[in-house]
């Protein structure tokens, strides 16, 4: 009779611990929302899950990029607008002091606010952000160019520019050459050549004048496309937000698949839990209070 107890006995802790198992893994899915606790829970589905997070990580690496990436072209956009902008006010006021007609006083208004424009040029070269020169090319700690005494500077940049990528195979300018914009083929930089122009009219050389309307323009030219360069960057990201977008979709739709639970079954299973885990400890209960006169019978 003691073997026959003892076979219950044991019978009857292997249900409960069976019972208390499956009650706490009820628990666990209804409390987390997810099906998979462990990596011995599923092994394939775990692994799965890893590469859907680590697909997850790099997504939102690439759209952290495109985010410090878009902040930068907008700001460069803005810095062209602007160094356009006042190319333009440069060719109409040095058109405008041409011939012999015009005064010396005219002469020298107008010269006066091609030194202004030229300053006002060289502000925007020089714009910074978050302490790095956007226009001096990787040499980012350095400004592009710098004025003593009325002189400007030679580029002090570099030519070689920074790139942020945003994709697989995809990047965007970080930094610009000041000099491709400025400078060019040119023999002098836009700096200088208000700098002469300035001096040109305010002396009514016309022919020094004409030269300097004339690299005015192909500065114009150069600043126009390299505005063009940054709308293009500027559209690829936008075209990169919405590719990162539905990828996340796409991924955190694959992740819920491998990972999240059946709330309803979760729920219902947790009730048979329970209600298993309650018959077993009743069971046990009621072993207990068997007597050996009950087991002689």
């Amino acid at each position: 009779m003691r073997i026959l107890y003892n076979t219950s006995f044991d019978n009857m802790s292997q249900a409960i611990s069976q019972a208390t198992e499956a009650l706490a893994e009820a628990q666990r899915q209804v409390s987390t929302g997810l099906r998979v606790g462990r990596l011995s829970d599923d092994p394939l589905s775990a692994a799965a899950a890893v590469t859907e997070h680590a697909e997850l990580d790099r997504l939102d690496a690439y759209k952290g990029a495109g985010d410090a990436a878009s902040y930068r072209l907008g700001l460069a956009d803005n810095v062209l607008t602007d160094v356009i902008n006042q190319l333009t006010s440069a060719q109409t006021t040095a058109m405008a002091a041409r011939g012999s007609e015009i005064t010396q006083p005219q002469r020298d208004i107008a010269a006066n606010e091609l030194l202004a424009i030229r300053d006002a040029l060289l502000s925007d070269i020089n714009t910074q952000f978050q302490g790095v020169y956007l226009f001096s090319g990787s040499n980012v700690t350095v400004a592009p160019y710098s004025i003593s005494g009325g002189t400007v500077s030679a580029y002090q940049g570099d030519n070689d520019t920074n790139a942020i990528d945003i994709g697989t195979g995809r990047a965007v300018a970080s930094t610009f050459d000041g000099s491709a914009i400025f400078q060019g083929s040119d023999t002098a930089h836009v700096l200088e050549t208000l700098t002469n122009l300035a001096a040109a009219i305010a002396a009514g050389d016309q022919a020094g004048t004409d030269a300097g309307v004339q690299a005015l323009n192909r500065a114009f030219d150069r600043a126009n496309t390299a505005q063009a360069r940054v709308g293009n960057d500027m559209k690829s990201l936008d075209d990169n937000r919405s590719l990162i977008a539905s990828s996340r979709v796409g991924s955190i739709g694959r992740l819920s698949s491998i990972e999240d639970a059946d709330l309803a079954q979760a729920a219902s299973r947790l009730s048979q839990a329970d209600t298993a885990y309650r018959a077993a400890l009743s069971a046990m209960a009621t072993l207990g209070r068997f007597s050996l006169m009950d087991y002689i019978k």
